[in-house]
């Protein structure tokens, strides 16, 4: 039987759904998704049933907010003058967002993503999650195509999706974000080159 929430505990506003949200990493890296029951992450909340479905009409939603809610903000585009620069603060970023409860929860995420009867899952963390923090570098090769660092034939999606789909590979395979290290390399070796530039000294 359910366990309601306590007497005295009642959360509201941003408490209330940060323990949502807390609850359903928890119960995504527990179980994954296609076993993850909204019965389940209220209990673990602390929480009535009625409260999640008021705001979340299906787990899809509720997934997906809160996998954006693990990860950290969305930093504007970095505008230093220097691509190699621009790339190290992307990449920095990209490598906290890869660390803590935010990739077990992708992990948890990719595991089952390749199921085509649930593409409305895929979509909502494509458009919530990955493709916003993708436009940020693809925004940053712009910038130096504007500046005529770059040619322009180089500012595209193809490449502003390389080094992150590197760094989340590494952390899918490894179950860790690569070493801080490797992120200069993975711009000198492989950025600035596709980009047409040559390796920095």
């Amino acid at each position: 039987m359910e366990q309601e929430p306590k007497k005295g505990t009642r959360r509201r506003g941003r408490a209330l759904e940060d323990a949502i949200f807390s609850a359903t990493l928890d119960e995504l890296v527990r179980v994954g998704y296609t076993a993850l029951a909204l019965d389940h992450v209220a209990r673990r909340a602390q929480t009535g049933r009625a409260t999640l479905y008021r705001r979340w009409s299906n787990k899809r939603d509720l997934v997906a907010d809160a996998v954006a809610s693990a990860l950290p903000p969305l930093e504007r585009a970095p505008d230093t003058g220097h691509l190699r620069t621009d790339l190290l603060i992307c990449f920095e970023q990209m490598h906290g967002l890869l660390d803590g409860v935010g990739r077990l929860a992708l992990q948890a995420l990719a595991a089952e993503l390749h199921d085509p009867t649930d593409n409305v899952l895929t979509d909502l963390i494509r458009e919530q999650v990955l493709e916003p923090r993708l436009q940020v570098v693809l925004d940053v090769l712009l910038r130096a195509a504007s500046r005529h660092e770059i040619e322009a034939t180089a500012a595209v999606p193809v490449l502003a999706r390389t080094g992150p789909a590197l760094l989340f590979q590494h952390a899918l395979m490894f179950g860790k974000p690569p070493p801080r290290t490797h992120i200069e390399e993975l711009i000198d070796r492989v950025i600035l080159p596709a980009a047409g530039m040559a390796r920095q000294s």
